[in-house]
Order: structure tokens, then C-alpha cells, then sequence
């Protein structure tokens, strides 16, 4: 299972969210049971934002170099990157990536776009 952890510098990491593997499905770790916020499509690298009582949302894609891109009418936008180890980061132009946490037990880079668009890319647009 893939666990996702937001950097907190001077501190241990906070644990944000989980992705099963058996199904693709991203949950928003809390007290109590977790929240189902989205789902990831191995297949096609693909994730998607949970509705309730809709379709559910297409966010974005990850390559299978770990480049991960945001889904918009055009071409889509290149958010960063995942690197193999799980650490991931976001792309800041003309300056130095910046890295925003991990995903412990990825096995595939769409964990990792799952990851920043579900949970990084929200508090970027906060």
C-alpha cells in the first residue's frame, strides 16, 4: 500500500493519505474512517477526482518517467515529477524544483500524480 506524506521541515512528516493498490483508490487519511477523495487508473496513468453523484473527475496524468502533467482544454500543463524513490516535487519556473513530500511503497508514477494533484495541487489553488 502506498502511504503519502506532506514535508514539514524541522519536523517528521505528516501523514496525508493512502492509496490501495488493489483497486487504485486515494484516500484522505483523518480520525475516524478515511475519506474516499479519488482513483487511479494503472493502466493508462491516469487519475481521477471522486464525485459523488457525478462522473468522476479527470485531474491529470503521470508519464512513466514520472513527469506529471494537469489536465486542461490544450495541452496539458507539466505540474513536476515523481522521482523512483517516491519523492515528489513540484515545477516552479526558473527556479529549483521545490519538494513537497513522499509516497512510501510507490510502485507506479501514477501514485505519484495521485498524490500532487489530489492533494498538493488543492492547497497550491487555496
Amino acid at each position: 500500500m502506498a502511504e503519502i506524506y506532506r514535508h514539514v521541515p524541522h519536523a517528521p512528516d505528516a501523514h496525508i493519505g493512502r492509496i490501495d493498490p488493489d483497486n487504485g483508490r486515494v484516500y484522505r487519511v483523518r480520525p475516524g474512517p478515511d475519506e474516499y477523495i479519488g482513483r487511479v487508473d494503472y493502466a493508462s496513468g491516469k487519475v481521477y477526482r471522486h464525485r459523488p453523484l457525478a462522473p468522476d473527475e479527470y485531474l491529470g496524468h503521470a508519464n512513466e518517467d514520472g513527469r506529471i502533467y494537469a489536465h486542461r482544454f490544450g495541452p496539458d500543463t507539466y505540474l513536476g515529477r515523481v522521482a523512483p524513490d517516491g519523492s515528489l516535487f513540484r515545477n516552479i519556473p526558473l527556479r529549483p524544483d521545490e519538494y513537497l513530500g513522499k509516497v512510501h511503497g510507490m510502485q507506479h508514477p501514477a501514485e505519484g500524480a495521485a498524490a500532487l494533484l489530489l492533494f498538493f495541487r488543492e492547497e497550491q489553488e487555496e
